[in-house]
């Protein structure tokens, strides 16, 4: 928190009130760099950059980007926290398109020109940067407690004793491409009782942001609820050819349905136990009646899918001993399965990653 020493009681009240707001928001608010999880979508805002120039949200669509509350006058960690960014954004964002966007929370005295005068002091330049500023530095502060969640507020009583009244959180949101806030990071060394901690999650932060922009991010799970929606295809293909008297027709068909579900197999448990290992495991954030409907679909399909193997290897193990009266016999209890199992697939996917609902704010 940027806060002053020996604060007056109701100033203290307040700095302790904003750092247990910040920790409240928890791991849960700091998702791994793949993670699909957002917490809300950011407002629109019209703020002045340091070069004169008018953003707006639109002007950031597209890439993903740090949010940093700050302010120039601010003798706690916001001075150490733009150097580190800095050091960061030169090792690993430089050129990955994720931008850092700095947000004063007085914009009485930091004007554009004494925000150019304080990149510049840094060694900041560029548009990859920003400084925003504006005429009302209630809006700026009212946008990053409200749009960006990150505590803000003013205490007379100790502008009145120290000369510094403006007490603001350092966990950073880091905004998606969309425009939407895809988790928060603690960055103030203050906070840490350690430099490795402290770079951990720093690397925590750049790590988000760069999987946000394209990099690192796993195609696995789309390429798994693919491989499901081409098995269901081939089936359905394959039971219209037996229907149709087409053995041989339904023979390749089947057997290509069987190979794209091992290539699903083999894809589906290297994600989970290898890349997830990393990421984190995605959790489907509906409740109630929605997520007791998801949580019977799943199960359904996890175990439905584990019965199915050795029940579709015996019904093709049969044609392949031409054994017609008992491969007809299971094929009538494996299809229906297997059908089953792949169109769940994909129905899991859609609700895990593009209709997943936002999760509550923690």
């Amino acid at each position: 928190m940027c806060r002053v020493l020996r604060l007056p009681a109701r100033s203290a009240v307040l700095a302790g009130t904003l750092l247990l707001a910040g920790s409240a928001l928890g791991q849960a608010a700091s998702p791994k760099p793949d993670s699909p999880v957002r917490f809300g979508e950011v407002g629109d805002f019209h703020f002045i950059e340091r070069s004169g120039k008018e953003i707006t949200k639109a002007d950031l669509l597209g890439s993903p980007w740090i949010a940093v509350p700050f302010f120039r006058g601010c003798t706690g960690p916001c001075p150490s926290l733009t150097s580190d960014l800095h050091a960061a954004f030169r090792e690993r964002l430089a050129g990955s398109g994720v931008r850092i966007v700095s947000f004063t929370l007085d914009a009485d005295k930091d004007t554009p020109e004494a925000l150019r005068e304080y990149a510049e002091s840094y060694g900041i330049e560029g548009d990859q940067w920003l400084f925003l500023t504006g005429p009302d530095k209630q809006a700026l502060q009212d946008f990053v407690r409200t749009q960006l969640r990150v505590p803000v507020a003013e205490s007379p009583e100790a502008a009145q004793d120290y000369g510094q009244a403006i007490t603001h959180g350092t966990r950073l949101p880091v905004i998606d491409p969309q425009g939407r806030i895809a988790g928060w990071y603690e960055c103030a060394r203050a906070t840490f009782g350690d430099t490795e901690a402290f770079q951990a999650s720093i690397d925590a932060l750049t790590a988000r942001a760069l999987a946000l922009g394209g990099r690192h991010q796993s195609p696995l799970p789309l390429i798994n609820a693919v491989l499901n929606a081409v098995a269901l295809i081939l089936l359905l293909l394959g039971l219209g050819a037996i229907a149709g008297g087409h053995r041989e027709r339904h023979a390749h068909l089947m057997g290509s349905a069987f190979l794209v579900s091992l290539a699903f197999l083999g894809s589906y448990l290297y994600y989970h136990l290898v890349v997830q290992a990393e990421t984190g495991p995605v959790h489907f954030h509906a409740e109630g009646a929605a997520k007791v409907a998801y949580l019977v679909l799943l199960a359904t399909h996890v175990v439905g899918a584990m019965v199915n193997l050795p029940m579709v290897l015996r019904t093709l193990y049969l044609a392949r001993k031409e054994d017609w009266g008992r491969h007809k016999w299971w094929a009538r209890r494996t299809l229906p399965l297997w059908l089953y199992v792949s169109i769940t697939g994909v129905m899991v996917y859609l609700l895990l990653y593009p209709l997943n609902p936002t999760p509550p704010m923690p």
